[in-house]
C-alpha cells in the first residue's frame, strides 16, 4: 500500500506532471511535422532564426559593454545554450527541406534529387556560415575573458549568414538588398539580444542600483541608433522588394508584411515609452522603475520573438505574387 501511495503522489507531483505533458506536445509537434514536413520546416527555421539572431544580440551587446560590467557565468550559459539550440535547430531544417522538395515524406530522404536541391540551395550556405559564428561564439564564451574581437566576428556571420538566403538571393539591385538587409537583420538582432542581456542583468543586479544603472546606460546609448536603423533598412527593403503599393494590401506577402509591422509598431511604443520615461529613472537608483522595466523587459522580448516567427513566414512568400 505504502508503495503505491509512493506512486501515486509521484504521478501527481508538478513536476511529473509538467514533463509527461511536455513529452506529450513534443511527440504531437513531432508527428505533425512528420505529415507535414512544411509545417516542421516552418518550426525548425523560427527557432533557429530566433535563438540565433538571440545569441549574436548579445554578443553585440557584451562587445559594446563596459569593461568594468563583465558578464555574469550565468549570462554566457544562457548564450551558449540559445547557440546550441540555434545549430541544432538549423541542421534540423535540412531533412524538413529534402522531406518538403520531394513532397514524398521520410521516403524523400531518400531522394537523391531532392537532396542535391536542398544541399545546393541558398538556406544550406547560411547554415553553414551560421553554424561556424554559433561554434565561434561558444568559443569565445568559453575564455576566462572572453574576445571582443571574436563575439563581433561570431556576430557578424551570424547576421550575414541571411544575406544568402530568401529574397536576397532573387532581388536586386543586388548591393542595395545586400546593405539593407544586413542593416536590418543585424539592427533587429541588436535589439532583440540586447534585451535578453539587459533583463537578464538587471534581474542578476536587482538589489544593485550601480550595476543596473551602468547597464541601463550601456543599453540606451545604442537603441536609438539600432531603432533608426532598423526602420529605414525595413522600409528600404519593402520598396525594393514590393512591385508597386498597392502590392502591399493585395499580395500574401504585403498582408503577412502589414502584420510584422503591427507588431513591430506596438513593440516600438513599449520601448519608447521605456526610455523615454523608465530608463531615466532607473539609472538614478529608482528601484520601482526598474522593476516596471523588467516587466516592460519581458514584453518587449515576446514582441520581437513574434516578429521572428511572422519573418520567417514572410521570407517564404513571394512579394511579386
Amino acid at each position: 500500500m505504502s508503495e503505491l501511495r509512493a506512486t501515486r503522489t509521484s504521478l501527481s507531483d508538478p513536476s511529473t506532471v509538467a514533463g509527461v505533458a511536455t513529452g506529450v506536445c513534443v511527440s504531437g509537434v513531432l508527428m505533425a511535422c512528420l505529415m507535414r514536413p512544411e509545417i516542421g520546416r516552418y518550426l525548425t527555421e523560427a527557432i533557429a532564426l530566433t535563438c540565433a539572431l538571440a545569441a549574436g544580440g548579445i554578443a553585440l551587446f557584451l562587445v559594446r559593454i563596459p569593461e568594468q560590467l563583465p558578464p555574469t557565468a550565468a549570462l554566457r550559459t544562457l548564450t551558449v545554450r540559445l547557440a546550441v539550440v540555434a545549430f541544432a535547430a538549423a541542421l534540423l531544417t535540412l531533412p524538413f527541406a529534402i522531406m518538403d522538395v520531394s513532397g514524398d515524406g521520410l521516403r524523400g530522404l531518400g531522394d537523391g534529387l531532392a537532396r542535391s536541391v536542398a544541399l545546393r540551395g541558398g538556406d544550406y550556405q547560411s547554415i553553414v556560415a551560421r553554424s561556424a559564428g554559433l561554434v565561434l561564439l561558444v568559443g569565445a564564451l568559453r575564455l576566462h575573458r572572453f574576445s571582443r574581437p571574436a563575439l563581433l566576428l561570431s556576430a557578424v556571420l551570424i547576421v550575414g549568414s541571411y544575406l544568402l538566403m530568401g529574397h536576397v538571393r532573387t532581388h536586386g539591385p543586388r548591393a542595395a538588398v545586400l546593405a539593407a538587409t544586413l542593416a536590418h537583420v543585424g539592427a533587429a538582432s541588436a535589439w532583440f539580444g540586447g534585451l535578453v542581456a539587459l533583463g537578464f542583468g538587471l534581474r542578476q543586479a536587482r538589489d544593485d542600483t550601480r550595476t543596473s544603472g551602468r547597464l541601463l546606460a550601456a543599453f540606451a546609448r545604442t537603441m536609438s541608433v539600432v531603432l533608426a536603423l532598423l526602420l529605414a533598412a525595413g522600409a528600404g527593403l519593402a520598396v525594393l522588394y514590393l512591385p508597386s503599393p498597392g502590392a502591399l494590401v493585395h499580395s500574401a506577402y504585403g498582408e503577412v508584411l502589414l502584420v510584422k509591422l503591427a507588431v513591430v509598431a506596438t513593440a516600438l511604443v513599449l520601448s519608447a515609452a521605456n526610455h523615454s520615461r523608465l530608463v531615466p529613472a532607473a539609472e538614478t537608483g529608482n528601484m520601482t522603475a526598474v522593476r516596471v522595466l523588467r516587466v516592460n523587459i519581458a514584453a518587449e522580448q515576446l514582441l520581437l520573438a513574434t516578429v521572428f516567427v511572422v519573418t520567417e513566414i514572410l521570407m517564404r512568400q513571394n512579394p511579386g505574387g
